[in-house]
């Protein structure tokens, strides 16, 4: 009794799968028996396209280039010459090389984030002024990571005029060379 019950089960899984998009049994490319194909007929396909890809390729408004806020790397941008930082204690620091260089491995990616025509002055003036359009330092809220954000954003949408928050006096950064 036991077996014929359990034959049954298997029988009535097997009508079901069949009446069912069982893709998983069947193959990815299914099965096209409800819709064979006539002499008039013109066939048409199902497919399928990368998720993360079209994500990357939709086109909107379009922005600077920016970097993750939460990763777990000290950023900076370097732009002419210069590296600017932002640290902890809500100080910029602009120099001609990074600030842990000489003990921390580390240095620009490979491929250039963007491109700007600003005067190097004019990044030197966002640096100096961040502070105090910004805010300070905030391990989540306003990191080195927001700050190389909100630099990129100047260098890549202002073309050839410096903002006004980057002409200000308040100077809250280190420079070195």
């Amino acid at each position: 009794m036991q077996c014929f019950a359990f034959l049954a089960l298997v029988v009535v899984a097997l009508v079901l799968v069949g009446q069912t998009d069982a893709w998983w049994l069947v193959g990815r490319n299914g099965n096209n028996n409800q819709c064979p194909s006539r002499e008039t007929a013109t066939p048409y396909y199902f497919g399928t396209t990368d998720l993360s890809c079209m994500h990357k390729n939709i086109r909107g408004k379009r922005s600077a280039p920016s970097r993750g806020t939460l990763e777990w790397v000290h950023r900076f941008i370097y732009y002419k010459g210069y590296y600017f930082e932002f640290f902890d204690n809500s100080k910029a620091y602009i120099s001609t090389q990074t600030q842990f260089a000489n003990v921390c491995p580390g240095g620009p990616e490979s491929s250039p984030a963007g491109y700007s025509e600003l005067d190097i002055d004019c990044i030197k003036g966002c640096a100096r002024n961040y502070r105090c359009h910004f805010g300070t330092y905030s391990l989540l809220g306003n990191n080195c990571h927001h700050f190389t954000n909100e630099i990129s954003k100047v260098l890549c949408t202002s073309g050839q005029s410096c903002p006004s928050w980057c002409l200000d006096d308040c100077n809250h950064a280190v420079e070195t060379n």
